[in-house]
C-alpha cells in the first residue's frame, strides 16, 4: 500500500517506502520485494534507487506485470488485445505519477535506469498486455547486465496473470512465486 497517482507522486511514495525498508534492514532478516503493475515497475525503480544510494539490495525482487517505462514511449502495435490498459490512458497516469520529474528517470521509469546491482529478479507478464514488449526489454537489459533475471510469460494471458484465482495457468505462476520467496 502505498500512496497513489494521480492524487500523488512518486515522490511521497519514496519517501515512506525507504523509511519502511530502512527498518526492515534492522531486523537482518532476508527481504523480498514483491509488486504488480505500477507498484512492479515502483519496486524494480526503487531497487534502483538503493544502487545509487548505496544501500543494500534485497534478496529478491519478484515483478509481476511491471510498469517499467512510464512514458510509454516503446512500439505497442504488437499487441493483439489487452482489456485493461489503453496506451493514452497509461501516459496521462504516468504523468500524474512522475509530476516535474521527466518520464524517462529511472525513479519513475527502471526501463532507463542503471540495473547491474539488482538482485535476484523474477518476472512475470502475460503477451496481452499493452507493457509487454516494455517488460521483455527490460528482462534482456537485466540479463546483458549480469543480474540473474528469470522471464515467466503468460501466453495470451493478461496483466497481473499471476493474481487471477480461476485461471490454471495462474494457479502455477502463483505457485512459482511462492517457490522463489521461500527457496
Amino acid at each position: 500500500m502505498y500512496p497513489l497517482a494521480p492524487n500523488h507522486t512518486y515522490e511521497e511514495t519514496y519517501e515512506i517506502v525507504e523509511k519502511l525498508y530502512r527498518y526492515l534492514l534492522t531486523l537482518e532478516k532476508p527481504i523480498t520485494i514483491m509488486g504488480d503493475s505500477s507498484g512492479g515497475g515502483l519496486s524494480a525503480a526503487f531497487c534502483e534507487y538503493l544502487a545509487v544510494n548505496d544501500l543494500p539490495q534485497p534478496d529478491k525482487l519478484i515483478l509481476l506485470s511491471p510498469w517499467v517505462d512510464i512514458s510509454m514511449s516503446g512500439n505497442y502495435d504488437e499487441v493483439e488485445f489487452d482489456p485493461m490498459h489503453g496506451v493514452d490512458g497509461l501516459r496521462e497516469m504516468g504523468k500524474a505519477w512522475a509530476g516535474d520529474l521527466d518520464l524517462k528517470d529511472y525513479r519513475v521509469s527502471p526501463l532507463f535506469g542503471e540495473v547491474s546491482e539488482l538482485s535476484k529478479t523474477a518476472i512475470f507478464v502475460g503477451t496481452h498486455e499493452q507493457i509487454y514488449s516494455d517488460v521483455i526489454k527490460f528482462h534482456e537489459k537485466l540479463i546483458d547486465n549480469g543480474v540473474d533475471a528469470e522471464l515467466n510469460v503468460g501466453e495470451e494471458m493478461n496483466h497481473v496473470y499471476p493474481v487471477y484465482p480461476l485461471v490454471p495457468e495462474s494457479k502455477e505462476a502463483f505457485n512459482h512465486i511462492v517457490e522463489i520467496i521461500m527457496g
